[in-house]
């Protein structure tokens, strides 16, 4: 290669070490740089999994709209996602190419029954830029993980991977969780009339034995929802949020308020205190079937104030058919729940070492009393049982008897102490927003009457003229087609049981699929309490109707018991009970993941945007 008579390279020669030194640099220009950024700390199962793409050209390359290509794929196995949808371009082209870096939204939906993992994600891109055909390449591990909702998958999978034992002790301490909420507030007065006297005059055993049977009683209040769920499967929970059972339990709490304040002796009735007494008085056998059965009402007092795990153990059982299960793990979560009960059962006899009465003890029995009426007033809240006319002038009532109560107008002697100054100051704070909670509210809804205000607002307010769709303001020389005006509640499709359901569905996907909308179906039946309050509450707020345009929205009725179609219908789109919302992608893909049930406003809104 060296020539030796010039001392100098071969021409042909040199061309060779100028190509090899340049290599590195061409291959570098033929290249791409990728960033990838999750949206979120892990791809959540159940959901869409999103990734921002971001390309970038080397040196002063443009990329062109029109040649992007990317590709996702998981190293070593099958994908956990799905097919993705579309590409979306969050950058903008000009003149049909990006001007630098260009940023892309890559989205997959994940199922539902895809298991927490950590996956090698790798990220290919074939990108044409003004100088050519560019590639890149970029590869990093991802988690695949459940959300923080316990969903029926989510607890099938703990069951799997940890024991049906480690999961019955989750469910227990969960349910010791709960007794530690207002839930089990309303319970404490009711065991302590029905146990407490025994507990101190026969001793703690005895004590005890009474409150591990009246909670097993409260306990079985739960089993039997576990069972129930598993089998029938037909809105157990919502029945025990409705008004028939939420009015009395909440007319119940009023009254043991009442005994907490002193106007009558608040005690067990007189039958019970006689089986809990037993033959001659001893309190054998007989007391404790009484115990138990009081155990029962009182699981049905705390049984509508349910928490999330709660509602998704019976979702989970009723999807399972599996009834020993769910009564088991209803049961111990009852037990789990009524630990605190046993523990106040059982205390009253240690009470004889402390000071039976004195004003530190009425504190605590009134204090108990605005407790109990502060959850009657949340069973009856708007939404469940009042509307916001009633419920809120009430609110006002009763902050306004708490500021007497806590000694708003109570006089004070000039040498008074800290603590009655200081309780009076707060009673005068209380009345003023008990004041102002029921002024405010008839000034602005009414009560009983119309509203003072309302006549004045529709003299002197403005006038604004309801336009249709199609009206066209015209100023000069400019025509302005008006808004559309936004419908009061999403507009359904309506089908009911027996009429033809399936081909109607079948038809209505089909249309939308090949208009690239999406479809959202809702499950509901004129007994369920929670599919009337997703009407009252969620389908006529403004936000969620605006965003439900752009979907294809069907109402199946299933009020009527289910036929064969209706049957098949549950099971190909997982309807173990009502309300259920049922969302089909723009693919025609359903997506159990995102299937739900209630779901506040907000939080339907967020899960509708999901949508795709």
């Amino acid at each position: 290669m060296f020539d030796t008579n010039r001392g100098r390279l071969a021409p042909w020669t040199a061309l060779i070490v100028v190509i090899a030194l340049l290599s590195p640099a061409l291959a570098l220009a033929q290249a791409v740089l990728l960033q990838i950024t999750p949206r979120g700390e892990f791809a959540e199962i159940g959901k869409d999994f999103v990734l921002e793409i971001t390309v970038t050209p080397a040196g002063s390359e443009q990329l062109l709209a029109d040649g992007i290509d990317l590709q996702v794929s998981i190293k070593d196995g099958e994908p956990f996602f799905g097919t993705p949808y579309p590409l979306k371009a969050l950058s903008t082209a000009e003149a049909g190419a990006y001007p630098g870096s260009a940023v892309f939204e890559w989205a997959a939906p994940v199922g539902a029954d895809v298991l927490p993992a950590t996956e090698t994600l790798e990220v290919t891109a074939s990108v044409k830029t003004s100088a050519g055909v560019r590639n890149g390449q970029w590869s990093g591990e991802i988690q695949v993980d459940f959300g923080e909702e316990w969903s029926a998958d989510k607890i099938s999978n703990f069951i799997d991977q940890k024991g049906l034992a480690f999961f019955l002790l989750v469910v227990f301490g969960f349910g010791i969780l709960m007794s530690l909420s207002p839930c089990i507030y309303p319970m404490i007065p009711i065991t302590l009339a029905v146990i407490g006297a025994q507990s101190q005059e026969k001793g703690a055993l005895r004590g005890l034995a009474l409150s591990v049977t009246y909670v097993v009683g409260m306990a079985m209040v739960y089993a039997i929802l576990g069972a129930l769920s598993a089998t029938v499967a037909s809105g157990i929970t919502a029945y025990m949020q409705s008004p028939a059972v939420v009015v009395p339990i909440a007319a119940l709490l009023v009254v043991l308020a009442f005994g907490m304040f002193g106007a009558f002796e608040l005690q067990a009735p007189q039958f019970l205190r006689d089986k809990l007494a037993g033959p001659g008085g001893g309190g054998g056998g007989g007391g404790l079937v009484g115990v138990f059965a009081m155990g029962l009402v009182a699981g049905l007092i705390a049984s509508p104030c349910v928490g999330p795990f709660l509602a998704a153990l019976l979702l989970w059982v009723a999807t399972t058919g599996n009834w020993v299960l769910g009564f088991f793990s209803l049961f111990t979560f009852g037990i789990g729940m009524g630990l605190l009960l046993i523990g106040v059962g059982t205390f009253p006899a240690l009470l004889g070492t402390m000071p039976q009465s004195g004003g530190w003890m009425e504190t605590i029995k009134k204090g108990m009393g605005l407790l109990l009426l502060a959850m009657a007033l949340w069973f009856v809240r708007p939404g469940i049982v009042l509307t916001e006319t009633v419920f809120y002038p009430l609110i006002g009532v009763v902050t306004i008897l708490v500021s007497i109560y806590v000694g708003a107008f109570d006089p004070l002697t000039p040498d008074a102490p800290w603590w009655p100054r200081a309780r009076k100051g707060l009673g005068i704070i209380v009345l003023i927003g008990g004041v102002y909670l029921l002024a405010g509210s008839f000034l602005a809804n009414g009560f009983l009457m119309p509203s003072p205000l309302s006549g004045a607002a529709a003299g002197h307010g403005p006038t604004v003229a309801s336009v249709s769709p199609a009206t066209t303001a015209v100023t000069g020389n400019t025509a302005t087609a008006a808004a559309p005006v936004l419908p009061a509640k999403v507009q359904w499709e309506k089908i009911h049981t027996g009429d033809g359901v399936q081909a109607f569905i079948d038809q209505r996907r089909a249309e939308a699929k090949a208009q690239g909308k999406p479809v959202m179906i809702d499950f509901w039946a004129e007994w369920c309490v929670y599919c009337k309050k997703l009407d009252k509450a969620v389908w006529n707020v403004p936000d969620v109707v605006a965003e439900s345009l752009r979907f294809v929205t069907i109402k199946v009725d299933a009020t009527a018991p289910d036929d064969e179609e209706m049957a098949a219908i549950k099971e190909l789109f997982q309807v173990p009970g009502l309300p259920r919302v049922i969302f089909i992608d723009s693919r025609g893909e359903i997506l159990h993941g995102r299937t739900c049930a209630f779901k506040p406003a907000p939080e339907m809104l967020e899960l509708m945007q999901s949508i795709r």
